[in-house]
Formats: C-alpha cells, structure tokens, sequence
C-alpha cells in the first residue's frame, strides 16, 4: 500500500477587519440579549412555581429554588463571558490572524509525505473569503 487516505484536522484562521469585528460584536450583543430574555424568562417562571409550592406547602421548594438559582447563574456566566469577549474584540489589531475553529477533512497520503505539513493545514479568512490555504 503506497498512499492511504485519513481525516486529519485543519485549522481555520480569520484575520482582523474592521467588519469582522463588528460581525462579531453584533453576534454576541445578540447572544447577550437572548441570554437576558432567557433569564427574565426564569424569573418569572421561578415566581409562579415558588408561589404555587409555597401555597400547596410542598417539601420541594427549596430544591426548585435551589435549581432556578442553578440555571440563572449558569447564564449570568455566560453573559460575562460575552461581555468579556466583546472587550477582547474590541482591543484585536487589525492584520492580526485569530483562531476561529477547526474542520476536518479528508487527505490522500503517501509514502515520503512530510508529516508536519501534512498537520499543520490551515486555511485563513478575510472578511468571508479564504485568502490563503497553508
């Protein structure tokens, strides 16, 4: 068997604009409202389900309580998070090539390849569009 053919990971870079970040900005202030939705959301539903325990004197109010507040910090996390990377976006020089994930593809090997290159594949983006393919 002289060449086989694997799946190997490859790494997709995006170099800084000024629209890259204002995309990503706009996605995380999108993020950012849906978590607030969601958490307002929970308050009420933890009001009503507290209220309507309480009045039937079930034992469990204190672990639905207890679950409400799990799930709400869970979120307020997240928006600090969001928070956090937009400040992050905001400070990236332009030119700068950031990580933004990973795909897998497949690539047909042979005998004498250079491993290294072979690993280290990455694809870079401007603005939506690959620039480059090293």
């Amino acid at each position: 068997m002289e060449k086989l053919i694997i799946n190997r990971k490859i790494t997709i870079k995006v170099r800084v604009t000024d629209a890259f970040k204002k995309q990503v900005i706009q996605e995380l202030q999108a993020g950012i409202k849906k978590v607030e939705a969601e958490l307002k959301f929970l308050d009420q539903r933890a009001k009503k389900m507290i209220t309507e325990l309480t009045l039937k004197a079930s034992p469990q109010v204190a672990a639905v309580r207890e679950q409400l507040e799990y799930e709400k910090r869970k979120r307020e996390e997240t928006r600090a998070a969001m928070a956090e990377q937009i400040k992050i976006i905001g400070t990236l020089e332009l030119g700068r090539e950031v990580v933004q994930g990973e795909i897998e593809g497949p690539l047909e090997i042979k005998v004498g390849d250079n491993w290294q290159e072979i690993m280290q594949r990455e694809i870079v983006l401007e603005d939506g569009q690959i620039i480059a393919i090293r």
